[in-house]
């Protein structure tokens, strides 16, 4: 009997290292990002999945336009078919960082294969002389071991405070900007793509999108919020400790 208690008891240590610490990193990461985005009455505009041929163009232009930087997480799989679009983010001033190449769910997919994933879309990104070492888990999800290699390969991980859920169930952008407002910032996740897999009306997303990130940052303006890219905001959060 004791044999099969300690038997369970290493299946659920070796459960909780696998799925639980990075979970535990995520929780700590996204409190930090959220008292950082409050001490300096900050919105972070970040965008995965991207470039898009659908939408990343006008939603550049709409930044563009409002003098915003944004930051993006791009699949290496798009950056490969559309490097020009890599190439105008580059020169508008936006920050890049790696989302892997095909997008795969570390709680769902092979070791190998998912390490093989992320070292790949990073590849993708350093191939066009970005030297961004930033990273967003897709699906915010991460096991023991693709923590472990994106440490050892130094990179920084790079989640969010307030989710658009414009990728599943979109929420109204007067939610979203609730959420903002209650938490005196954020660090806002959204998606470059031309339509979502799930919820309604998938082909309203572009508008939807464009609609929101020019409601941020009017919100911004009058409510005397700074728009930063995620760097800049850690860059001014070492600054403040000194």
């Amino acid at each position: 009997m004791f044999t099969f208690f300690l038997f369970v008891a290493v299946i659920i240590a070796i459960v909780f290292a696998w799925f639980g610490i990075p979970t535990l990193i995520r929780s700590v990461q996204t409190r930090q990002l959220a008292t950082a985005c409050a001490r300096k009455k900050a919105i972070v505009l970040s965008y995965d999945d991207g470039p898009s041929v659908e939408l990343s163009l006008p939603l550049a232009d709409v930044l563009k336009t409002r003098d915003v930087q944004a930051t993006f997480f791009l699949l290496g799989s798009n950056v490969r078919d559309h490097p020009d679009i890599v190439d105008r983010l580059v020169r508008d001033g936006h920050e890049l960082g790696t989302h892997t190449r095909h997008h795969s769910n570390a709680w769902k997919t092979g070791l190998m294969a998912n390490i093989r994933d992320i070292k790949n879309g990073y590849k993708d990104l350093q191939q066009l002389g970005s030297g961004t070492k930033l990273f967003r888990p897709p699906f915010g999800k991460m096991t023991l071991a693709s923590w472990m290699y994106g440490w050892f390969s130094g990179l920084k991980l790079a989640f969010w405070t307030v989710d658009s859920r414009d990728s599943w169930d979109r929420r109204s952008i007067p939610d979203i900007l609730k959420q903002v407002e209650e938490q005196q910032g954020g660090v806002v996740l959204m998606h470059d793509f031309a339509a979502p897999r799930r919820g309604p009306k998938p082909e309203y997303h572009p508008e939807f999108l464009l609609k929101l990130t020019t409601a941020l940052i009017d919100f911004a303006e009058k409510k005397g919020y700074q728009i930063l890219r995620l760097e800049d905001l850690w860059e001014s959060r070492q600054n403040e400790r000194g």
